[in-house]
């Protein structure tokens, strides 16, 4: 049994006490007691080697990754304060900078820090920090900056500021981020390991879909669930109690979220991108990922991120705050197939494409490991 192996089996039987499981449809369901709190450590970011799946802690962590809805009565949510809506809505309307992981930062730093650094390297830095991508593109297209046409990839952005400015911009960001608490419970890393994991898987579903690749796919993905780090951001607290209840109550997030906060995370960031003038691609992602055959622009990019979210999911990349249940269905089965083969007119076979993909998430939960910053 490997450390990693025994490092997880220790943090779920503190949380968890029974190992008898019991089959829900396709998917396992464990009869655990509900959870105290939600995890604060990268449980979801473990995905056992191949052959290591009858270890009991294995299946046990498995099980709880895609884990199905419990088939007991769960209380309606409460209707949205329009008080406390309206509060909410104020305060998304004002608000420019949202939290990333500390590890990135000091990687982009070490970045830029050397002496002959290209613009390709800056780019690959900026492009993991989606509050880095959301500023420098802001600054790119303010007054100061601005061409006759609006700058929408990072490359063009980082070319218009230059290495020094970005360095600087950097500097002072991640500074101020030094200063700001997290409510306890509450770790905003695994939030952005879900978006890395999403935005990479996208990136790579779009090279093996469509021979002339987006730059923004990355940038859309990136940020298909920033409204719920825009809400944790407003109200550290009460995000806690949104992901506690959707965690042990198995209800759905955005009722909840609608309930404690009178927004929930998809409006939230559709209002945050076009405050921040984020790429339509964006809005769009942030809006109809969920269900990518109701957006009504840029639907083939909508639902390569609502693929690539599935795959994250189900492979236990970071935790989203909202598990995949039964009733997600499979990767083959996900409805924005429909969307991707109408847009490509090509057969495609998704179960041979996830079989595909192999290499490269077990490549990608390596890399996202490496990313987290325990000390």
């Amino acid at each position: 049994m490997t450390v990693l192996a025994v490092l997880f089996r220790e943090w779920w039987a503190r949380i968890f006490r029974t190992p008898a499981a019991t089959r829900v449809g396709n998917l396992r369901e464990p009869l655990y007691p509900k959870p105290a709190a939600i995890p604060t450590e990268g449980v979801s970011q473990f995905r056992p080697p191949s052959g290591a799946q009858g270890t009991p802690e294995v299946a046990s962590l498995l099980q709880i990754v895609q884990r199905p809805s419990l088939e007991i009565p769960v209380a309606p949510p409460r209707a949205p304060d329009p008080a406390v809506r309206e509060r909410t809505l104020a305060q998304l309307h004002g608000l420019q900078q949202i939290p990333a992981l500390q590890s990135l930062a000091k990687n982009f730093l070490q970045t830029l820090n050397q002496p002959h650094v290209s613009i390709g390297e800056v780019v690959d830095a900026v492009r993991k920090d989606s509050a880095l991508c959301v500023r420098l593109l802001r600054a790119a297209n303010s007054v100061a900056f601005a061409s006759e046409q609006r700058v929408q990839d990072l490359a063009t952005a980082v070319q218009m500021l230059g290495v020094l400015r970005v360095r600087r911009m950097m500097q002072a960001m991640f500074t101020l981020r030094d200063g700001q608490r997290v409510a306890s419970g509450l770790d905003w890393r695994h939030l952005w390991i879900h978006a890395l994991a999403t935005a990479a898987i996208a990136e790579e579903l779009e090279r093996r879909l469509r021979p002339i690749s987006d730059s923004q796919i990355y940038l859309a993905a990136l940020l298909h669930d920033v409204g719920k780090i825009v809400l944790s951001t407003l109200s550290p607290e009460d995000y806690r109690e949104v992901l506690l209840r959707a965690w042990n109550d198995g209800g759905s997030l955005e009722d909840i979220e609608r309930a404690q906060m009178g927004v929930d995370h998809r409006e939230a960031g559709v209002i945050f991108a076009r405050y921040n003038g984020l790429p339509d691609v964006v809005v769009a992602a942030a809006e109809h990922h969920q269900a990518p055959i109701f957006a009504t622009e840029w639907q083939f990019e909508v639902a390569l991120v609502a693929l690539a979210n599935h795959l994250s999911k189900a492979h236990g990349l970071g935790f989203s705050g909202a598990r995949l249940v039964a009733k997600d269905g499979t990767f083959a089965q996900h409805d924005a197939w429909e969307v991707i083969k109408a847009a490509t007119g090509d057969p495609i076979d998704p179960e041979y494409l996830e079989m595909k993909l192999g290499a490269f998430l077990a490549a990608l939960r390596v890399d996202l490991r490496n990313l987290r910053e325990d000390r």
